[in-house]
């Protein structure tokens, strides 16, 4: 078996290792592979690590957070977001003025077609 061939193979089995649920021999093997081998102890110690970040993450975000992430792209897009409008209605919804556009132009078709000649006049 290659040196790879076994790291991969110890790899396969650290998470199993941390949770406490590897059989008495092979947690055994496993750690006398980690007493000398620097490659796999760095690995699991990274491992280790990613799951303790990733347990934090289930923390609740502060009160202030949405808040504070709207204020600094506020600050770093001079105001294009976020910012308080003064207009009547405040922004408009890009899809509000497509529809409103669609109706016009019906409304502008039916009234062309009710207001033009169906038929010709001899003259």
């Amino acid at each position: 078996m290659t040196g790879g061939d076994l790291h991969a193979r110890m790899a396969e089995r650290f998470s199993a290792y941390l949770e406490g649920d590897l059989p008495a021999e092979e947690k055994a093997a496993l750690e006398g592979h980690l007493a000398t081998c620097i490659q796999c102890r760095t690995n699991l110690e990274q491992l280790r690590r990613t799951i303790s970040s990733l347990a934090k993450l289930k923390e609740k975000a502060p009160e202030t957070f949405l808040p504070d992430i709207q204020g600094q792209i506020n600050t770093r897009s001079r105001g294009r977001f976020f910012a308080k409008r003064w207009m009547l209605f405040g922004r408009i919804p890009f899809e509000w003025v497509s529809l409103a556009m669609i109706v016009a132009m019906l409304v502008y078709y039916l009234v062309s077609l009710q207001t033009s000649p169906t038929t010709v006049s001899p003259r």
